[in-house]
């Protein structure tokens, strides 16, 4: 046989030590599933955020689109009135040089300064309407004839655009104008609040903005846009797209047209955002139109994606559309499409950790307490059973049992034991007195 001792044995966990590893092992376990089930969630929450910014990003892209439709309708049908001003303008041969006169026959008392106004109605509804200066030198009749080739683009783009509220004609010299749909010549004077066309004309010029369509403002001779007025005819708000019209390197005059903001309003509202709230603005910050009637202006910059904001330029115009969605707008609708998953995880999670606490208290905590109850069941002084489901009472009450049993038999041998000590010890006791007695000399 080897000459080496047995080693050790490591001694074994009390019932105490094994019900606190459990609690821990419980407590690990649930806490792990908590883990997962956060990170999870937290991971869910990344992709669904970005997907929703991806998701607004293309609606504002779709929305960009059907806004730059709108402005484009307006843009071209002022370049179009132009081109054809320009062509007659050129090649006079496509003129009607009689169409003037004409028109001013049929007038039934023809006005100096709005040659047109006592014109038969349904002539002057598909004629427009002319006023001059009456102070202003040289004869607009000449060069009334090169706008008018535009009379038929006017009238199809009128019918099919219904936000469009007036097509025009304005004299770099600002003598005269022609107007589509026809404006009266008392409309005119009341819109303006002046008391003859030579001080009503200059209001019209200026609200439309011809100055920016000339060549000191706009050398490069592209169609421009105006800042936002109100309309002085049909009190509306309205952008002018203006086209300028050169014979050569001659300024001669602006073809525009004058949109209602309520078409882009319009556009946006029949469009909604999933999220946010977005505006046309202008490069002064001037809003022209928003998504919701109640969103006032927007916040002010700087329009970074940072900040929450997408922002598109507006095709051929200087307005941009801007898209606000702060990250808490962001957050609560991410958590809103996330809610029902959030809801169904946590309520997994608790199923989860209700059945192992009841498996816990209904299997293994009894099951640990009755190894403590039966290992702490060894003394004199026996507790009562703790209490436990009805399921594992009938195991404390046997180990209560075999342990009460176990102290009367051991209080039994205990007394049994201390009865033959003292058995003994008297056997003991009369040994001894027989052997001194034995030892003690007879009397002769």
């Amino acid at each position: 046989m080897p000459n080496t001792a047995p080693a050790p044995e490591a001694p074994a966990l009390n019932a105490q030590g094994l019900t606190r590893k459990h609690h821990l092992s419980l407590v690990l376990v649930l806490g792990g599933l908590a883990l997962v089930l956060l990170l999870g969630s937290w991971s869910l929450y990344s992709r669904q955020k970005a997907a929703l910014t991806w998701a607004l990003s293309a609606q504002g892209e779709q929305l960009q689109l059907a806004l730059n439709d709108t402005l484009d309708a307006a843009r071209l049908h002022a370049m179009g009135m132009r081109q054809s001003a320009e062509r007659n303008l050129r090649q006079p041969l496509f003129n009607d040089s009689s169409l003037a006169e004409r028109l001013e026959r049929r007038n039934l008392a023809p006005l100096r300064d709005a040659p047109w106004d006592r014109m038969p109605q349904d002539l002057a509804k598909d004629m427009g309407a002319v006023h001059t200066n009456p102070a202003a030198s040289g004869d607009y009749r000449r060069e009334l004839n090169a706008p008018l080739g535009a009379l038929g683009q006017a009238v199809a783009a009128h019918a099919q655009q219904q936000r469009l509220a007036w097509s025009y004609f304005f004299d770099a010299q600002k003598r005269w104008r022609w107007v589509y749909p026809a404006q009266a010549r008392d409309e005119v004077l009341i819109a303006t609040g002046k008391a003859d066309m030579g001080a009503a004309l200059p209001v019209l010029w200026d609200a439309a903005g011809l100055d920016a369509a000339g060549p000191a403002r706009n050398p490069q001779k592209e169609p421009v846009w105006s800042a936002p007025h109100t309309d002085p005819f049909k009190k509306i708000t309205v952008v002018s797209a203006l086209a300028p019209v050169y014979v050569g390197e001659a300024f001669v005059g602006a073809m525009g047209t004058d949109l209602s903001l309520e078409a882009l309003g319009t556009v946006m509202q029949q469009r909604p955002l999933a999220m946010g709230q977005a505006w046309v603005i202008d490069k002064e910050g001037r809003v022209l139109a928003s998504s919701d009637t109640k969103a006032g202006t927007p916040p002010s910059g700087p329009y970074t994606t940072e900040a929450g904001w997408l922002r598109y330029a507006l095709r051929g115009s200087p307005f941009s559309l801007v898209i606000y969605a702060p990250d808490g707008v962001v957050a609560s609708h991410t958590l809103g499409k996330l809610m029902p998953m959030l809801v169904t995880g946590l309520l997994g999670l608790l199923a989860a950790a209700g059945t192992a606490l009841w498996l816990s208290r209904q299997f293994t905590l009894p099951a640990l307490q009755l190894a403590d109850y039966v290992q702490n069941a060894e003394g004199p002084n026996i507790k009562r059973p703790p209490k436990v489901p009805a399921l594992w009472k009938p195991w404390f009450d046997r180990a209560a049992r075999a342990a009460l049993d176990r102290r009367d038999q051991v209080m039994h041998h205990h007394q049994r034991s201390s009865q033959l000590e003292k058995q003994i010890i008297q056997l003991e006791a009369q040994v001894r007195a027989r052997d001194n007695k034995g030892q003690q000399p007879h009397s002769e």
